[in-house]
């Protein structure tokens, strides 16, 4: 059975990540990057470019030793490759385990800067239309314009910062499965039953997600969205919490279907629903 258990990739892009954003790297993770390099070289060690006209001695007795040499580093070369071989597994599985146990702690490093910048945000979308176009907001206006541009300015730095924090997550298997970008950064309150009864995610929830989802390329608008929507609270997810968020979500939809496919009674209702939200 083909495995993957010896790609690194991931674990190296994390920690790359971490190093751009001067997190604390441990010398072990550095110490066995290196070994993994050794075992790259050896694995990919090849004998010099193939011989030319040029390269042809002047007598029998000369071609005979070089031909000697010549295989002499073809072996050395494939013993190199044999054996990193033997090595790729186990030092790829001890690198990838020392990044994935640092990535929670980088992670939650990166919570004071993401705090700040929405705060930014919070404090420039007030200042914005109603309308978070940029078709339709006039730049020429420094009432706009001013905080527009600081908007800009945090939502880039936001992107950058979410990216690296889902690069490392993904290194340590996390935030996967349905809208995990969007629940990396924003959470909503644990549902009620009066807000199933009353079709909060129908009406309200839903609709603001979907507007989330139309803003993909508009990063300006779609950072603002966020931070002025009430029913999203930007809030970058600490490890493990993506997942307890689409946990909420699915609560959420379970309740629904229990309302819509049930001949219940109302009280028996309300009470499959707030089993449902209990989970």
């Amino acid at each position: 059975m083909i495995t993957f258990d010896h790609d690194t990739s991931k674990a190296q892009a994390a920690v790359e990540a971490a190093r751009r954003r001067k997190l604390p790297i441990p010398q072990a993770i550095d110490d066995t990057a290196a070994m993994w390099q050794v075992v790259m070289d050896a694995a990919h060690m090849r004998v010099t470019e193939r011989p030319g006209r040029d390269d042809v001695p002047a007598t029998a007795d000369e071609l005979r030793a070089m031909i000697e040499e010549r295989a002499h580093a073809h072996r050395i070369a494939a013993a190199h490759r044999e054996v990193a071989g033997d090595w790729r597994e186990p030092v790829s599985r001890k690198f990838n385990a020392l990044v994935r146990e640092q990535v929670d702690s980088w992670i939650l490093t990166l919570q004071p800067d993401f705090l700040a910048l929405t705060k930014v945000l919070a404090k420039q979308e007030k200042k914005l239309p109603a309308l978070l176009d940029p078709q339709h907001i006039d730049l020429r206006d420094p009432a706009v314009s001013a905080p527009w541009e600081t908007a800009s300015a945090a939502a880039v730095k936001l992107d950058q910062l979410v990216s690296d924090r889902q690069t490392m997550a993904r290194a340590a298997g996390q935030d996967l499965g349905r809208e995990a970008e969007l629940w990396a950064v924003a959470r909503i309150d644990e549902p009620s039953s009066q807000d199933v009864f009353a079709h909060k995610l129908r009406d309200e929830v839903g609709p603001a997600i979907r507007e989330w989802k139309t803003l993909r390329h508009q990063p300006i608008s779609r950072w603002l969205h966020l931070a002025r929507s009430p029913h999203l609270t930007l809030q970058l997810a600490t490890p493990g919490e993506v997942e307890q968020r689409q946990a909420t979500m699915d609560r959420w939809h379970e309740a629904i279907q229990v309302v819509m496919g049930s001949g219940l009674s109302h009280q028996q209702a309300q009470h499959a629903v707030a089993q449902a939200l209990r989970g």
